[in-house]
């Protein structure tokens, strides 16, 4: 067990050919769960995960560890925390403090456990320390499970994507009560603000088009968008609202109704403007819609959001570049990535059809894109 690591990197960003994702095998989890929670665990599913490794476990119903008495009957997730982050124990009590938060207003979120012996720190504080700990060079968590199932997982409806706007809508809504002055000053590549760092990556995009494409994209951001941050109100975001972190359940007696209930995995909060978060959920919902146009999928999501947030004229202004944003950060880091670790076939899931999607999407008249959001959203009025 290593001691704290430092925290001198805390806001570095992801620099080309650095490989930041956990060397941990699934075979190690039982022994790791043991040791730091007092967990006996009894199987161990792989979750998708980005830069970190995530895990999917079941335990016995007894543990001798004095702080988890009432064990998740639908078990819970273990996270192992990339090196970059890892070296930030600010952000990990960002993360649990902001869970903590929206647990305690209502909103379905994984609630932190804690490891089964206290372990006392000087440079943190001594309750976040006690929600996560460190091994070998990554952070350890674990959390209880949000009961229900991946948004990925099930038939995608235009009710769904309007809860998800409602979700989101109403997460940003509470976390307007939470301050961090950590998360105020947090770097992370995935920050939308940060697109126009995409050029140090932007090589691992070998069809021309393509990267034609992404530089028009850029060069858009760096005119419309640009100019208009300093007038964009801005709070505490999720960061990552996708199809990936959507929980949904359904009823004993209507199993194929399913409904919008957690969010999960707050690896990218930060301090940002409030149209970023809607703009990444739209983005991440247009990937694989089989069921309407991918554009649509934007209409009803901010028919949701619209219901519980309003949007300025400049977020207006700028939400068709946020997502085009939102697609260019996600397909270049996804083919970056790939390159440094082949064979994750998660890193290529938004390149499957996210580069078609993004091609018809970018090449549509921006005023033709907005009159069809707002004609789904009035639809939502009558």
């Amino acid at each position: 067990m290593s001691s704290m690591p430092e925290a001198s990197d805390a806001n570095a960003l992801l620099q080309p050919g650095q490989i930041i994702r956990p060397m941990l095998k699934k075979t190690e989890v039982p022994a790791l769960v043991a040791k730091l929670y007092g967990l006996t665990v009894v199987s161990v599913k792989e979750l998708n995960s980005y830069d970190d490794k995530n895990y999917l476990i079941q335990v016995q119903p007894k543990t001798d560890n004095p702080h988890m008495t009432d064990l998740s009957p639908h078990g819970y997730v273990v996270k192992v925390t990339n090196s970059l982050d890892s070296k930030n124990t600010h952000l990990m009590a960002a993360q649990n403090d902001m869970m903590l938060f929206l647990h305690s207003r209502g909103v379905n979120v994984p609630k932190p456990c804690f490891p089964e012996k206290r372990r006392k720190e000087k440079k943190c504080s001594w309750d976040y320390r006690r929600l996560f700990i460190f091994t070998r060079y990554y952070m350890v968590r674990i959390a209880d499970l949000c009961a229900g199932k991946i948004l990925h997982q099930v038939k995608y409806t235009s009710q769904l994507f309007y809860e998800c706007g409602e979700l989101a809508a109403r997460m940003d809504n509470e976390l307007m009560d939470f301050k961090n002055d950590f998360l105020k000053n947090r770097k992370l590549i995935w920050m939308l603000q940060n697109t126009p760092d995409l050029t140090k990556f932007i090589f691992a995009v070998r069809d021309a088009r393509r990267h034609k494409m992404i530089q028009e994209i850029l060069e858009a951001w760096d005119q419309r968008v640009v100019p208009l941050l300093p007038t964009l109100d801005r709070g505490m975001i999720h960061g990552d609202f996708n199809e990936q972190n959507i929980i949904v359940d359904s009823a004993p007696e209507d199993p194929d109704d399913y409904h919008v209930t957690a969010i999960i995995d707050f690896g990218d909060i930060q301090e940002s403007c409030y149209v970023f978060e809607i703009a990444i959920t739209i983005m991440y919902l247009m990937i694989e819609v089989e069921e309407m146009p991918p554009s649509d999928a934007g209409g009803h999501v901010l028919a949701g959001y619209l219901k519980h947030r309003s949007l300025s004229e400049a977020e207006w202004g700028v939400l068709r570049e946020c997502v085009a944003a939102r697609f260019a950060q996600s397909l270049v880091m996804g083919a970056y990535s790939y390159e440094q670790d082949p064979g994750n076939e998660y890193l290529l899931t938004t390149a499957r059809r996210g580069w078609d999607v993004l091609a018809t999407f970018w090449s549509a008249p921006k005023e033709e894109i907005l009159e069809r959001w707002r004609k789904i959203i009035r639809s939502y009025e009558k």
